[in-house]
């Protein structure tokens, strides 16, 4: 087969390739996944299979296989006809496995997302926490600011206990003055009243004695 003709079939072949998978910006980069189901009831796929005993020669001295005959120059395009095709999947083989290298990468760029947002989140929490513990903080002193109230409060009350203590004994002498001083009030009354009784008598056994 001329060099022209297997120059163009593996072109021909090399387009309709690049069509199948079109190159587009890495930004506008999109591939779809549509993977087909596999199930119990799928059927495997019919492949072509070579059975020596179907094309063996049953008279070793005579042209007795049923293999077809082909001559030597449809062999030859034949074979550079399938050589082109294997070249093609050589091709599609290589931007197979270039596709699955972009999405391993493509994995590990999502797990340092994934990474990158616990670690956002892991910082929020730890903000959080900070902020309970200032809080935590504050009500602290909040409690020492009243304990330290409290106790002046008591410290008041101890010394308005002492005054009153030492109030009390002087209250005491205060009204036992007093009692002792209405005491006394009464019995001035009392001599008062029998002094006068007395000159009243007196009095009396005077006019008595002039009558």
């Amino acid at each position: 087969m001329p060099r022209s003709s297997t120059k163009s079939k593996l072109e021909s072949a090399t387009e309709a390739l690049n069509e199948a998978l079109p190159v587009t910006p890495q930004s506008e980069q999109t591939t779809p996944i549509n993977p087909s189901p596999v199930g119990s009831n799928t059927a495997p796929q019919a492949i072509a299979t070579f059975t020596p005993s179907d094309y063996t020669a049953t008279n070793l001295f005579s042209d007795s296989s049923s293999l077809p005959r082909t001559t030597k120059q449809a062999a030859d395009q034949q074979i550079q006809a399938i050589s082109g095709k294997r070249e093609t999947l050589r091709l599609i083989g290589a931007n197979l496995s270039l596709n699955t290298d972009c999405f391993k990468v493509g994995s590990l760029s999502e797990k340092m997302n994934q990474a990158a947002i616990t670690y956002q989140i892991d910082g929020i929490n730890t903000q959080a926490k900070m902020v309970a513990l200032e809080s935590a903080n504050v009500n602290l002193q909040i409690a020492g600011s009243k304990l330290n109230q409290t106790q002046e409060k008591l410290a008041h009350q101890n010394i308005e206990l002492d005054g009153l203590k030492q109030e009390t004994p002087l209250r005491q002498r205060y009204w036992e003055a007093k009692l002792s001083l209405i005491e006394s009030r009464i019995s001035q009354v009392e001599l008062a009243k029998f002094t006068l009784d007395s000159k009243i008598g007196m009095i009396e056994a005077e006019a008595e004695s002039i009558d």
